[in-house]
């Protein structure tokens, strides 16, 4: 619609009240071919399927947004299957042409024209047929006033014209009843206008400005006719008094801990001059895209159950009830064109631009997958694609032109993931002594050697008067505390005593030995002499039994073991040693503890080891990605000691995340928070881009909630007694064989003796 033209914006109001579900399509102001930046970008991430109405305006659309003609489906067909003795009554308020309320009431209640559209009915109904015919409709002469329209909202039994379209449909949506209030938290709170304000919005129209107008249309259209706001008040008469006529109670929606306060917005106001209208009331007044939303189409929602295989389903979307309902319509000329939206309860998808599909492929608009029903197909199943959180992250990094490759060590990592069966099962591997040990049996067998050579090398610099500061920073550099992991079929084989020592309960051990060898990130073996050459050689379990080839001299080993005792020893498993080997266990740890903090906080996943390309070029590696529901990626940099982090890879992680748009990015180091003080410089906050730290004190924690008023990054180092009390819980939780297990709050807090 030409913003420039009020008159379309009229005739555009009266199209859409005559279609059915077109009180919940949104209306676009475009000046000189150009659409709004907000407009252009609710349009990639919301639930439009194509752009097109009454008046046909040159625009450029953004990616994948098509262009089309509307499918509109007469609502007088609808309406007509119902008798008229059981409408409510329909009131059509009819103003005079020049009244400054007129279009405000047009986009807050609609119009309905003396005649319907005959271009929407269509060449087979007959004319002259008036809505009077259908439905009780009452046209009632006004003068618009902040009075009457409050008066009209506020009556329960007459319906609007808008209401009338949406008959049969489920429109609007409700407030976020999880909002709190704004907090301390310090990541970005996105949308957090929008949240606060819910429904509770006072657009401010300036005279004949069509982009208020279209502003009031869609905030209706968003948050439905329910409600008594959004409304609208021509400037003239947006007086301190009839701002506060909007904060009387029943006007404005409570809901949650913080909702329920007003809100003032125009985007033809400058803001100060908005803002001296919103502090004279008690209000706040914001800035338009803060607050707009298309919201979800009309329509009939129902819940089921699906059977999923390799990321499909079929499902029956036109439910009994829905056929009742359109059954009497099934003889028109032309059907109503459906589509589903169907959304997967913890499987979410990112609004993204190009998750919106080609023109004939599948299509994800605003985190569902959109399938259309032909009138032929309305009683057979369709097939529901989904696509994986890998597809997801590949199209959301396209959006921003980037290609992703899981990088070495983001395939080690995805491998254990899969052989411990999911990333819950990282909880066995939050114990520091644990970790040390594992090193310690996948490192080569001459690391012992190498590190007293350091010890002496060390000894000799400091005889020289080389300053103690340089010989640790040359020591650092040179990685004498990096572990140096074993090729495929060496490294250390150590006894099940060794396990029991760290756990320091027999029982642990066991438990964590089992649980390990069984997922083969353990390998149980046996040491085997020749009696001839006197060679040794480990040998794992399924090459244990007798006889046995000798690898020094080849001669065949009848008796390999003692009479009296076979005693086992264990390397480390293939695909463990491969983490260790490129560095991911730290890749795990992380993204076990994010994982856990966002899950239920619109996270679609977590992925370790990806690399983004920009043109062909590495632009950065990111140990672990984020992926949220609205399409943000937030890249994790994962080091072993706070060493490796230095200005080279905060400058790296910067490009990255500028690449990525990332609305904060993340550090983790395993190290206890005591033993790296240092990182604490590299830490940022609002309203730069927020850089968050984790550490050992973090990524080791039993429970991670993410709650308000609290800030889960917090730099507050634990002391040993904290920790070691942490370290004591795992074991016994290990001893009990509960790792595994979910928590129980219930059973903990119930049968806790210590609880009076």
């Amino acid at each position: 619609m030409d913003a420039e033209r009020p008159a379309q914006l009229r005739q555009e109001i009266i199209r859409l009240c005559q279609t059915w579900g077109g009180a919940g399509q949104p209306i676009l102001p475009v000046a000189g071919g150009v659409l709004p930046p907000k407009y252009a970008q609710l349009l990639q991430v919301e639930q439009i399927d194509l752009v097109g109405g009454l008046h046909e305006v040159d625009v450029q659309l953004p990616y994948r947004v098509r262009r089309g003609t509307p499918w509109d489906f007469p609502v007088l067909m609808i309406a007509r299957t119902t008798p008229l003795d059981q409408w409510r009554p329909v009131h059509v308020p009819v103003l005079e042409v020049g009244d400054p309320w007129e279009l405000i009431y047009a986009a807050v209640l609609g119009i309905l024209p003396e005649e319907p559209d005959s271009t929407l009915m269509g060449p087979h109904e007959p004319g002259g047929i008036r809505f009077e015919q259908i439905m009780p409709v009452e046209r009632q002469s006004a003068v618009g006033s902040l009075h009457d329209l409050l008066r009209r909202l506020e009556e329960y039994q007459p319906m609007s014209p808008r209401m009338v379209s949406n008959i049969g449909l489920a429109a609007g949506q409700v407030p976020d009843i999880s909002y709190l209030g704004r907090g301390m938290s310090p990541l970005p709170e996105l949308n957090i206008l929008r949240r606060a304000a819910g429904p509770n919005i006072i657009v401010i129209v300036s005279p004949d400005s069509i982009d208020d107008l279209a502003l009031l249309w869609n905030l209706r259209a968003a948050h439905g006719d329910r409600h008594v706001l959004p409304i609208g008040l021509p400037l003239t008469a947006a007086t301190e008094q009839a701002l506060q006529e909007l904060r009387k109670p029943g006007r404005a929606t409570p809901f949650g801990f913080g909702g329920g306060r007003c809100y003032v917005t125009s985007v033809s106001l400058a803001p100060e001059q908005l803002a001296d209208l919103a502090v004279s009331a008690g209000m706040t007044a914001v800035a338009y895209d803060s607050v707009l939303t298309f919201g979800p189409p009309p329509g009939r929602s129902r819940n089921g159950v699906a059977h999923w295989s390799q990321g499909q389903a079929r499902l029956v979307v036109v439910s009994d009830a829905d056929r009742d309902f359109l059954r009497p319509v099934q003889n028109f000329w032309r059907q109503p064109e459906l589509v589903v939206d169907v959304s997967v309860r913890g499987h979410l998808l990112p609004a993204d631009p190009t998750m919106r599909g080609a023109e004939f492929g599948d299509r994800f608009q605003a985190g569902s997958s959109q399938v259309n029903v032909p009138p032929v197909r309305r009683l057979e199943a369709v097939t529901v694609r989904w696509p994986s959180t890998w597809t997801s992250l590949a199209a959301v990094a396209q959006s921003r032109g980037l290609r992703i490759e899981t990088s070495e060590p983001g395939v080690a990592a995805e491998t254990l993931i899969r052989v411990i069966g999911g990333v819950e099962g990282i909880r066995y591997l939050t114990h520091r002594p644990l970790i040390e040990l594992l090193y310690e049996l996948a490192e080569r067998s001459g690391m012992s050697w190498w590190k007293e050579r350091w010890t002496r090398a060390h000894k000799e610099l400091r005889a020289l008067a080389v300053p103690e500061e340089e010989i640790e920073a040359a020591a650092v550099h040179l990685g004498r505390d990096d572990p140096v992991i074993a090729p495929s079929g060496e490294g250390r084989a150590l006894p099940f005593h060794r396990f029991a020592k760290v756990f320091g309960r027999r029982q642990a051990a066991v438990n964590w030995v089992v649980w390990a060898e069984r997922h083969h990130l353990l390998v149980r073996g046996a040491t085997v002499e020749c009696v001839e050459c006197r060679a040794k050689s480990w040998l794992p379990m399924a090459s244990i039994p007798p006889p046995i080839a000798c690898p020094g001299c080849g001669r065949m080993i009848t008796q390999p073991y003692k009479p009296d005792a076979l005693n086992f020893t264990y390397r480390i498993g293939e695909v463990l040693r491969r983490v260790l080997e490129t560095d991911s266990l730290g890749h795990l740890l992380a993204l076990r503890w994010l994982v856990s903090l966002f899950e239920g906080h619109a996270l679609v996943g977590a992925h370790p080891g990806v690399n983004f390309f920009d043109a062909g070029n590495n632009i950065g590696e990111a140990d672990v990605v984020l992926l949220f529901a609205d399409g943000s990626l937030v890249p994790v940099e994962v080091k072993r000691r706070a060493a490796g982090v230095d200005q080279k890879m905060a400058e790296s992680l910067d490009t990255l995340s500028e690449k990525l748009q990332a609305p904060y990015d993340i550090v983790a180091v395993t190290q206890p928070a005591r033993d790296c003080p240092e990182l604490v410089q590299f830490a940022r906050a609002l309203p730069d881009r927020p850089r968050l730290l984790l550490t050992d004190d973090q990524l080791h924690a039993e429970q991670v909630i993410l709650m308000h008023n609290t800030d889960p990054f917090a730099w507050s180092p634990q002391d040993e007694e904290v920790q070691m009390t942490r370290q004591n819980r795992f074991v016994d939780l290990l001893s009990r064989d509960e790792l595994a297990m979910p928590m129980d709050r219930v059973d903990e807090e119930l049968l806790n003796r210590d609880h009076s």
